[in-house]
């Protein structure tokens, strides 16, 4: 049985979808004690399975069963809140856009045997979007799933947990297995007002101080669903500030996830459908100015749509014209954060997160304490040439020191790894830096993942640190063997201060900082000297 929680209000039959394939069997309402509520059950048909064709074109023999899965649904409403119970196939009946995000999850850290976690699933709030599911069949405490406490969206829990002020909990005094996500799997009593005290008891213990479990730091990042009461405030200060009123929030871009492995190679981006003006071309020098003149001209109640349908194609060439990679939405192209109520909320890869401002703080402390751990390394003066190979350019000035080695483009592969780069630059102690000119454009996420995918290589796959010595070797016979423990992020275009980082790009850096730091290696910034960046005349053309 799982159980959900959505916002009441509502005529309880607008909490259900409309399912073609749904046969109702029963549909009506039934009072549980005092409350009035309302009962769904049937069966969702199904035709043949869809590997049917191939299992009939090797074997000749036909395949196509139908299938039933019997479903049941009951609601309860007791305000504020409506309850979902669902057996079978219920939850896909559920509008998931009215479910309260993250509602199960808030009774698990407050009841779970933090000592005993059986599964633990979590994704990462970065342009990886990496999703990971752990387990272990006889239980492990939090050490055991290595959970990233920051920059960490943890979606699934399950484990043993103490019910006490449930019926099961009452009548057994034992722990119980349960799953918590957004729904809650959880044993629920038979007897209709022993129910309604189970519901009762549990939106009790979900409003209780979390400050006794270790798990709470799961519930510090969390996104926001569709009927989030504060949406509409939300959408209506990302409006604004899209045509310029600095206002309502800050706002910067970064690199969707579909266009990181196509920026090294493009030499502008074509921007169509925003506005009724037609597409019109910028060089990879993006800045904001480059969308929010064109959002000035659209009034704020429309820029949200246009937000939506606008597309960025990425080109080869300077003007445009020579199209290659993915054609993606401008809406991942925005960071936008704002604070309501003392909460802070980020718009990050085209949805939102809500974030504790208790917890933001502490973040910037810890970030800032981070970037004070300096490289003494020198860096020659970067002056940007408006080519393509402006990056690797630097990095062959850069390897002109002595004791200075460049592999920026000259690639590694493992049976992990296919394709990356072990660094842009060798040290002389054997350090492993990274360069990247950021500029006002890219959130330095990009640059932490290439870190983060090159040290954990070299120290987990003895083809990556034989390869990054081969490499250093055919440029420098003389070098001894390496062993490097020492990661640099090196940056042009703007200097390492916490002011100039979004906050989901200080979780994703803590992140790094945390996962360096299992890998026995210590992180460490540079400023690069440079002069800014000009615009090309290439820049907001019409394409």
């Amino acid at each position: 049985m799982s159980l959900y929680r959505l916002d009441g209000g509502l005529d309880l039959a607008e909490y259900l979808l409309s399912v073609e394939s749904a046969d109702t069997i029963v549909n009506q309402y039934v009072r549980l004690g005092e409350v009035e509520c309302l009962a769904m059950g049937g069966v969702l048909r199904s035709d043949a399975p869809s590997w049917a064709d191939h299992m009939h074109s090797l074997t000749g023999i036909d395949f196509n069963f139908s299938g039933d899965m019997p479903f049941g649904v009951l609601l309860v409403p007791l305000p504020p809140w409506t309850y979902a119970l669902t057996w079978g196939s219920g939850h896909l009946l559920v509008d998931n856009e009215l479910v309260e995000q993250g509602f199960g999850l808030m009774f698990g850290i407050r009841r779970l045997d933090c000592s005993r976690l059986g599964l633990v699933a979590s994704s990462a709030l970065d342009v990886t979007a990496r999703a990971t599911q752990t387990s272990f069949p006889g239980g492990s405490d939090l050490g055991g799933f290595q959970i990233e406490p920051y920059g960490e969206l943890v979606n699934r829990i399950a484990g043993p947990a103490d019910l006490r002020g449930l019926t099961y909990g009452r009548e057994t005094g034992k722990p119980y297995r349960i799953k918590v996500g957004n729904a809650l799997w959880a044993p629920f009593a038979r007897e209709p007002k022993a129910l309604l005290a189970d519901l009762r008891a549990v939106g009790e213990a979900v409003d209780e101080s979390d400050d006794h479990s270790a798990l709470r730091f799961a519930a510090q990042t969390r996104p926001l669903p569709k009927s989030y009461i504060k949406r509409g405030e939300l959408e209506s200060r990302l409006a604004a500030v899209l045509g310029g009123d600095e206002t309502a929030g800050v706002l910067g871009l970064a690199w969707p996830d579909d266009v990181v492995r196509d920026v090294e190679e493009a030499g502008s981006f074509k921007i169509q459908r925003l506005g009724s003006w037609g597409p019109y071309v910028v060089d990879t020098n993006i800045e904001l100015s480059d969308f929010t003149e064109r959002f000035k001209l659209i009034s704020a109640q429309d820029r949200l749509e246009n937000l939506q349908g606008a597309r960025v194609m990425t080109c080869l060439d300077d003007v445009g014209q020579h199209e290659f990679g993915s054609l993606t939405s401008l809406r991942k192209w925005f960071v936008f954060e704002t604070t309501i109520d003392n909460v802070r909320y980020c718009y990050h890869q085209g949805k939102w997160f809500r974030i504790g401002e208790g917890f933001v703080e502490q973040i910037r402390e810890q970030v800032a304490a981070l970037l004070e751990h300096r490289s003494d390394l020198s860096f020659p003066h970067w002056t940007p040439t408006g080519k393509r190979d402006d990056e690797h350019r630097f990095c062959e000035l850069t390897a002109k020191q002595d004791g200075y080695i460049c592999l920026d483009r000259n690639l590694a592969s493992t049976p992990f790894h296919p394709r990356f780069e072990l660094c842009d630059i060798v040290g002389p102690a054997d350090e492993t830096v990274h360069v990247k000119w950021l500029g006002g454009a890219p959130a330095a996420s990009h640059l932490f993942t290439q870190a983060q995918v090159a040290a954990q290589a070299i120290r987990d796959e003895p083809e990556a640190i034989q390869q990054l010595n081969d490499k250093v070797r055919a440029l420098d016979p003389l070098r001894a063997t390496m062993d490097p423990s020492v990661v640099v992020l090196a940056i042009a275009g703007r200097t390492w201060d916490v002011d100039q980082l979004f906050t989901l790009s200080q979780l994703s850096l803590l992140r790094l900082h945390r996962t360096l730091r299992h890998l026995r290696c210590t992180l460490q910034f540079a400023d690069i000297p440079y002069t800014p960046k000009t615009r090309s005349k290439a820049a907001k053309t019409a394409a």
